[in-house]
């Protein structure tokens, strides 16, 4: 049984944008590997839930990521104590 993604995103309610970046990146990582990946023949997945279940999943929760990496970049660069010059050193230093 998955959690919900709501319950999973609860872990991330009060995390920074970079750690926000890191998520929507692995996010989008587990997105382009099942659609680059797909193989129609192999309808004999014994993991469960299925893997087009888990790529519904991740696309639900990058949906609901991409509106708290908004709020955490606004929160940290412009309303911040973080400058929008601050941006580049952090990225730098985090990716």
């Amino acid at each position: 049984m998955m959690i919900s993604p709501d319950a999973f995103l609860s872990q991330y309610e009060n995390a920074s944008y970079s750690e926000l970046l890191k998520l929507k990146n692995e996010l989008v990582q587990k997105i382009a590997d099942f659609e680059t990946d797909f193989d129609m023949k192999d309808s004999g997945w014994a993991l469960k839930p299925s893997p087009d279940v888990h790529y519904q999943w991740n696309l639900e929760v990058l949906g609901k990521v991409a509106s708290m990496l908004q709020e955490a970049f606004n929160k940290e660069y412009e309303w911040g104590e973080k400058s929008i010059a601050d941006y580049y050193n952090d990225m730098k230093e985090n990716f």
